[in-house]
Parts: C-alpha cells; structure tokens; sequence
C-alpha cells in the first residue's frame, strides 16, 4: 500500500486526506497544533511542518511513498529548499497543484516552481486547477458591497472541489506521473452568466457587471488531456447546475 504525504491542510488538504485515508496511509501537514486531535480521530497522521523554517520534523514527513504539494506559496527559494529535503527522502512520486493562472501570466513564479520540480528525476504530475469553488468558496460572495465585476463577458474556467480530488485520486491510483493536466469544468459560461446564477441561487444579491472592452482574456481551459488520459468524467460538468 502506497503511503502517501500531503503538505497543505487547508479548503482542500484537509477533505482530501480524508477521503485517501480511506484506502491509504496518510501524512498531513498543518502548521498549527489545533487540528492534531481531530486528525489523529481521522486516522490521519499529523505533522507540524513550517515551510518557512524546514527542519528534521519535514524529513519525517516525507517518509512516504508519493507527496501531494498543495500549498499557496509562490516562494521560489522556500521550493529550493523543500526539493533538496524531498531529494534526500523516500518520496519517488509528486502530484503539485499548481494554477491555470500560469497560462495567462507567463512571468508568474508558479512556472519556475513547476520547472524546479520538472527537473528533477522525480515522477511528477502537475495539475493546474481552474477557479476553485464549491463548500463555502462561492463565486457570488467575491464581489460585496456592489463592487463591479469587470470584463463580464468572459468565460470562467471553475472546478469543483470534489472534481479536485477525484482527480488527485485518479492519478495516484492509475500512477499517471510525468504528466501535466489543466483541470478546469467542461462548461464555460461567462462571467455575467455565472457569477448572475450562484447569486440567484444562493439568495445573494447579483453584482453589477462591466463588460469592459477587454478581449483578450478569452480564454477557455481545455482539458482534452486530462479526460482521455485519465478517462476522467466530471462530477460537477455543468457549472449552471451546481448547488452552493
């Protein structure tokens, strides 16, 4: 049975090492000490790890078989860091979560954190998520107080919190590393449809929208390779059916 170690156990870290639990041996990350019992009552193994300060604690940690990197950092020398201690561990494969935001800005650091990894002679599959919603992250609470959505005519690239793991699932279970995947929901409605919908549906006012003049950022997310080499099928397909 593969042991598997997450680092990150925030909105989706968490609910992910739950549902892997299930069927593996899971390390969790938390930078804190509040959420040990409750972990431990998961039969999830805690660890406290600081990727600010990386010390012998982390070496623990990754004494795993695969590694789950799913933390906001965008801090390429901590990336370093962290590289050289998973180089001297057990780790063989890496699943990063990284951000389809790397397709519209090719100056963000998340790129050259991507390629640190690439480099190595690690197995790793990188999957860059679209908008993250769903369980609390609802789009219509973005903009409060009347503040303008702007470029409403664009279409948004979302997932699904439960797409997110499923995904992650599906590639340790298939062992589908070298990989990376642009995970996003295969419907694209625009800003204004969308954002107008999980108002409505959540009985929150509906924004005031800019169409702007803005044309360059239509850009839908393609996840082409993920469907057919996973032959993924999404749990949420439709983003204008989703309950919040």
């Amino acid at each position: 049975m593969n042991n598997i170690s997450i680092l990150g156990s925030g909105w989706l870290g968490f609910p992910l090492a739950q549902v892997l639990s299930e069927e593996f041996s899971v390390k969790l990350s938390t930078s804190t000490n509040e959420k040990i019992d409750r972990l431990r009552g998961e039969n999830i193994t805690p660890f406290i790890v600081d990727t600010t300060n990386l010390n012998d604690e982390v070496d623990k940690f990754l004494c795993s078989d695969i590694l789950i990197i799913n933390i906001p950092s965008k801090n390429i020398d901590g990336f370093k860091e962290l590289i050289k201690h998973i180089l001297n561990s057990n780790i063989k494969k890496i699943v990063f979560i990284s951000s389809i935001s790397v397709l519209k800005d090719e100056t963000s650091p998340l790129i050259e954190i991507e390629n640190l990894f690439k480099k190595t002679n690690l197995k790793i599959t990188i999957l860059r998520f679209g908008g993250l919603i769903g369980y609390g992250r609802n789009p219509a609470k973005f903009f409060p107080n009347g503040k303008v959505v702007k470029d409403a005519n664009i279409p948004v690239n979302m997932i699904h919190r439960d797409d997110c793991i499923s995904i992650i699932g599906n590639v340790i279970k298939q062992d589908i590393f070298d990989e990376t995947f642009n995970c996003a929901a295969p419907s694209h409605p625009t800003k204004k449809e969308f954002y107008t919908y999980c108002a409505k549906v959540s009985g929150l006012p509906v924004p005031t929208f800019d169409s702007g003049k803005n044309e360059s950022n239509k850009k839908i997310v393609k996840n082409d390779l993920l469907v057919s080499k996973l032959n993924y099928k999404f749990i949420h397909d439709d983003l204008m059916k989703i309950v919040f």
